[in-house]
């Protein structure tokens, strides 16, 4: 059930039609029956895993507070992790270690036929499935308690708004917006209905748009050697911008929605191009990923001892980020992409201290705002290049693509119509993005003059009925 869809306009009016009308727990138990009809829609057959998921970590939960021995609480949170691993692997790597396998026999001239498993990926796996295990971890931490009703914690786990591409919440955050009583605001019901507007903006005005241009101009999964490297340069911009506003308006869209219902879940992204380093970046891009495995993946293993010493906090950031690379996907390009932005972020943390030694900030103000701007299209053109990698359908087109831009470079006919088409398109974008960045919050610009508000609500509103996609394409990190 796409959001963009008629069908989840209904619903959705239908659900919170009915969600006015009852208290909490009546609330809740609506909500969960909603979130799972919401997931049946994509294809019933997953409610199991989903609530083998919920039962799974809230039985370890409890099991985890109860218990005082170290052990056994040790026992617990490894079978929690254990079952929800089992399944994401089995249902998103297994075929893809199962074929490494054998193509690295096949070195030894060991000729096996690999079998075909016809394993279909449940939508939304990595996110609910990271979510559920955070919960566990957090109660082994002590930094969550354990929650008594299971109805509630399978509303937790399955939230419709963000079940299927997040954010990825924390059972600190969520899980006592559900336990209490909500009372719902006008402030918050006006800012939710703006975030829907605009995800839906993003997503079929600029989005989709961009999708079928790059399909047309810029030959999207095939770009060939006779391709020039002005071509793929720009299509990179255009894919880049797609994801972001393909991914961010699902979020916005999450975000909005949850807002109508009383409950606030964190925002996913910060204006990300507007960042001037590559550890800027990824403190504004896809929060809820990367704050999760910095807490629960880059710290354990920063504490990790081997043999007696604990691993180098460089290859400690390359590691969770190729692990965060695997989990967008069982495929080498998601892992070189991983390893691209984990060997970026590790350069960064080297020259850090030196840069920061400058005292930039004791500089005149236009120097200042030229170092910023340069910064800023340098990091820019950093995720520029790693969505190449993100993009690619093989290792084979990765090598054409970088062999394009390095040794072939020129400058087809179509580029500057495709430039012309990605800089008209997100233009939107940027001016909306820019204001968040420097007012630092939606609820900042609510307060800019009426005048100001509504000219932009009509001229994107014009555009959204003119110019909107009407291919209805599903969300991008459905695949994920």
């Amino acid at each position: 059930m796409n959001f963009h869809s008629w069908f989840f306009g209904f619903f959705l009016i239908l659900v919170y039609a009915l969600y006015l009308s009852f208290r909490r727990q009546g609330q809740n138990r609506l909500l969960l029956v909603a979130s799972y009809f919401f997931y049946s829609a994509w294809d019933c057959r997953f409610l199991l895993l989903i609530f083998i998921t919920s039962v799974t970590d809230y039985f370890c939960g409890l099991k985890i507070a109860q218990s005082k021995e170290k052990k056994t609480r040790k026992a617990y949170l490894l079978l929690s992790a254990g079952v929800n691993l089992s399944i994401l692997f089995t249902f998103k790597y297994f075929n893809f270690f199962l074929e490494n396998f054998y193509a690295l026999i096949a070195l030894f001239h060991i000729e096996m036929q690999a079998p075909v498993w016809n394993i279909i990926l449940p939508v939304g796996i990595s996110f609910y499935t990271f979510q559920s295990m955070s919960y566990t971890i957090d109660v082994y931490r002590n930094q969550c308690k354990p929650t008594r009703n299971f109805l509630d914690y399978a509303l937790f786990v399955s939230f419709f708004p963000q079940l299927v591409a997040g954010p990825i919440e924390r059972a600190r955050n969520l899980l006592p917006q559900l336990l209490s009583p909500r009372i719902l605001q006008r402030k918050q019901i006006s800012e939710g209905l703006f975030l829907i507007y605009w995800g839906l903006f993003k997503k079929l005005f600029i989005a989709d748009n961009l999708d079928d241009f790059l399909f047309f101009l810029g030959s999207k999964g095939t770009a060939g050697a006779e391709e020039g490297g002005a071509l793929v340069l720009v299509s990179a911009y255009g894919y880049l911008m797609q994801l972001y506003c393909d991914f961010s308006a699902y979020s916005d869209i999450a975000r909005g929605v949850a807002k109508l219902f009383g409950i606030e879940i964190m925002d996913n992204f910060n204006a990300p191009f507007f960042a001037s380093n590559i550890q800027e970046v990824w403190a504004r891009w896809h929060i809820s990923l990367t704050t999760w495995i910095r807490d629960y993946l880059y710290y354990p293993l920063a504490l990790l001892r081997v043999r007696k010493r604990h691993i180098p906090p460089k290859a400690v950031i390359v590691i969770t980020f190729v692990i965060m690379g695997l989990w967008h996907g069982a495929a080498w390009n998601y892992i070189l992409w991983g390893l691209y932005h984990g060997l970026a972020l590790a350069v960064y943390a080297s020259i850090a201290p030196w840069i920061k030694r400058r005292r930039f900030s004791s500089a005149p103000r236009l120097l200042r705002i030229l170092i910023r701007a340069l910064s800023v299209t340098f990091t820019f053109h950093i995720s520029v290049i790693g969505i190449l990698l993100f993009q690619a359908e093989s290792l084979e087109q990765i090598l054409v693509w970088f062999s394009c831009l390095l040794t072939r470079f020129s400058i087809p006919p179509g580029t500057m119509e495709l430039f012309s088409l990605v800089i008209l398109y997100t233009l939107p974008l940027w001016i909306f993005d820019f204001l968040l960045y420097r007012y630092k919050s939606l609820e900042r610009l609510f307060q800019f003059p009426a005048v100001a508000r509504y000219c932009f609500l009509y001229i994107t509103f014009f555009l959204l009925m003119l110019y909107g996609s009407k291919a209805k394409s599903s969300f991008i990190y459905f695949q994920f």
